[in-house]
């Protein structure tokens, strides 16, 4: 069985073929190099990455990175693979129905909604299939544009919107942005810092961002948690810290306040102020944060265990057997079952 495992496991990724970036030990959010504590080695994949915890800032990471090459081809070959519920299987209709895409861009909207005059400049990154701007072109007025490389789906849920694709927020005027937003993304990124800062140099000053990321504190249950899709693992104080390093000020950061399938997030509204009015910034964090950071990660068994080990054969062992679109849709099933749980369908 071991060896059927192996094989079938390397048809879904080939860590051989994911070369890693030259470990510079450095953190990912603040870049210290000293107190860097490693927790375990992702198991996921499988491909030399470990998970690791910053003594400085807190911060819980992956490294180190994949090449720029072997980055494109995990992403162009190998993640709806690893993550079936991401594939169009046979009814597009009800891939996205289950999905929830359109509720859930509706809950985010209407949060967001009231910082979109007629004439504001909303540029989302990482926009998906495009359910949100789709929701936000029936708001009057309002311009939109997306970083999304995906091209071959970015449209899918677009409707009539008009969107302007563009390639990077590099690609954006300084200074043009209303309202940037982010969901899950921040957390795929090599350099969240920097991020952060380009999204405070697109905004005009008063402009808001608006980031939702998976909370570290909420969501960590078992050692699946970690892959190598998302480089870092946030909690609400090393989101705050970043985010107040980036130039902005904190309007609103804590758990998920819609709830629902949301929940295991957090919600992150941010504003761009005048230079002067920006505090210094600082990342260090209290030792009773880091304290409670490394008490929920040893919470978790991180060995190699039987159970662990059978659960991935059977899950490798039904993607080779069924297909990940099959595999997908039972996850998509389950997810529609919890959004009829909330009302959200």
């Amino acid at each position: 069985m071991s060896e059927l495992f192996r094989r079938v496991s390397s048809r879904l990724v080939s860590p051989a073929r994911l070369a890693l970036a030259m470990d510079t030990g450095r953190c990912r959010s603040c870049g210290a190099i000293d107190l860097q504590r490693t927790v375990c080695r992702e198991s996921y994949v499988g491909g030399g990455q470990t998970l690791r915890r910053c003594g400085i800032c807190a911060a819980v990471y992956l490294a180190p990175d994949f090449t720029p090459e072997s980055l494109d081809l995990f992403y162009r070959e190998h993640y709806r693979r690893l993550f079936p519920s991401e594939t169009i299987w046979r009814s597009e209709r009800r891939f996205f129905a289950w999905r929830g895409d359109r509720p859930v861009a509706e809950i985010r909207l209407a949060r967001i909604a009231p910082h979109l005059p007629d004439g504001a400049h909303l540029l989302e990154i990482g926009s998906g299939f495009g359910a949100f701007l789709g929701a936000a072109a029936t708001l009057q007025g309002v311009r939109l544009s997306a970083v999304e490389p995906d091209v071959a789906n970015r449209r899918r849920l677009l409707e009539s919107a008009n969107v302007d694709f563009v390639p990077g927020i590099e690609a954006v005027s300084p200074g043009s942005i209303d309202v940037v937003v982010a969901f899950h993304v921040l957390e795929h990124l090599a350099d969240p810092l920097a991020s952060l800062k380009d999204v405070h140099t697109a905004l005009k000053v008063g402009g808001r961002a608006f980031v939702e990321v998976p909370d570290l504190m909420q969501g960590l249950l078992s050692a699946s948690y970690v892959h190598p899709a998302h480089l870092s693992y946030f909690t609400v104080s090393t989101l705050s810290r970043l985010a107040g390093a980036a130039g902005f000020r904190i309007v609103h950061v804590g758990p998920h306040p819609d709830g629902g399938i949301l929940a295991e997030n957090i919600w992150l509204e941010i504003e761009k102020l005048p230079t002067a009015a920006v505090a210094a910034p600082a990342l260090a964090a209290m030792q009773e944060e880091i304290g409670a950071v490394d008490a929920r990660l040893d919470g978790v068994d991180w060995r190699a265990s039987s159970a662990r080990h059978w659960r991935r054969t059977a899950k490798h062992l039904a993607l080779a057997t069924f297909g990940p679109g099959m595999v997908g849709e039972l996850q998509r099933f389950r997810q529609w079952r919890e959004l009829r749980r909330v009302g959200w369908t």
